[in-house]
């Protein structure tokens, strides 16, 4: 009857114990993890088939884009070495480190009564940091856009899925589908084209935490340096809302809102039409009203890039 009564009380115990636990253990899932990975995913990775687009904006060659005989398919990679100085986008202590970059892909695009252009892209991204290597990730990206002119501006609309892994495509961490609308209307003043940019966004993602709605402009500037050369110089400056529809807020106590400004200025020297190099300046600061997740950083960036169209 004793030990009767001591298995009893033996998992009075335990279950008393389990009870106090497992709460502990709940809130610890649902902590927001630490080295911002969505943040800094989005950043650092550019989809090729869009970076194509941007670059025609910066450069002022949207027309010769639309216009000219295109190529079906593409394969394409680059490889760019950065530096940060706030590697975790914390909102404290901010470690500096460097890191390197490597995509590649293959994509595959059209025009529709010469206006309109359609395009479809997947590809592969791998970021390794010098020192801080535990933020070090691998990504599976695609995109399916469509772009076109309409009177004095070029409108896009994209579809941008993204599964991002630990190292060397260990865990999955983030899925990401991004669709994204945007419109750019661009004139010259003396010989330097200046372009703005409104966009609206809205990311679904899994987990669920990070999915959310975001809304901004970008205005930037470029102007042909070294024609002979050529080499382009550019300044941009943006300011972007993200509203998070449900980030952490059993631990952070509020709804996640950030501000984010931005600027970065850069020089693109482009030997042959298969391809350029590009040396960047960044600049991000970002509000928010999770304390975990407002942050300062700069940026610099070198980095070369190719595209075989056949």
């Amino acid at each position: 009857m004793r030990d009767a009564l001591m298995s009893i009380r033996d998992l009075a115990m335990v279950a008393t114990a389990a009870a106090l636990v497992t709460p502990v253990l709940s809130a610890a899932q649902s902590l927001p993890p630490t080295g911002n990975l969505e943040e800094r995913s989005r950043q650092q990775i550019r989809v090729p088939a869009e970076a194509g687009r941007e670059d025609a904006l910066m450069t002022g060659d949207t027309d010769i884009l639309l216009l000219r005989r295109t190529r079906l398919f593409n394969i394409h990679g680059s490889a760019d070495v950065s530096w940060t100085s706030n590697a975790y986008l914390s909102p404290g202590a901010r470690i500096s480190d460097g890191f390197t970059q490597v995509q590649a892909g293959a994509g595959i695009g059209t025009r529709i009564a010469e206006r309109v252009s359609v395009f479809a892209d997947a590809g592969v991204s791998t970021v390794r940091y010098f020192s801080e290597t535990s933020l070090d990730y691998s990504t599976f990206t695609g995109a399916i856009g469509v772009s076109g002119t309409l009177g004095p501006a070029m409108l896009s609309g994209l579809y941008l899925p993204a599964v991002i892994y630990t190292r060397d495509f260990g865990d999955r961490e983030l899925t990401a589908h991004r669709f994204r609308v945007a419109g750019v209307v661009p004139f010259v003043f003396r010989g330097t084209r200046v372009d703005t940019e409104l966009h609206v966004e809205r990311a679904s993602t899994q987990p669920a935490d990070y999915s959310a709605w975001s809304a901004g402009m970008t205005l930037s500037a470029s102007r042909m340096l070294f024609p002979s050369a050529a080499i382009l110089g550019y300044v941009a400056a943006g300011y972007d809302r993200r509203y998070f529809d449900d980030y952490f807020e059993a631990f952070v106590g509020t709804s996640r809102r950030d501000r984010l400004v931005s600027a970065g200025a850069g020089l693109v020297w482009r030997p042959g039409t298969w391809g350029q190099v590009r040396l960047d300046y960044g600049y991000g600061h970002s509000v928010s009203t999770s304390d975990v997740n407002g942050y300062v950083a700069h940026s610099g960036m070198l980095g070369l890039s190719a595209t075989l169209r056949f």
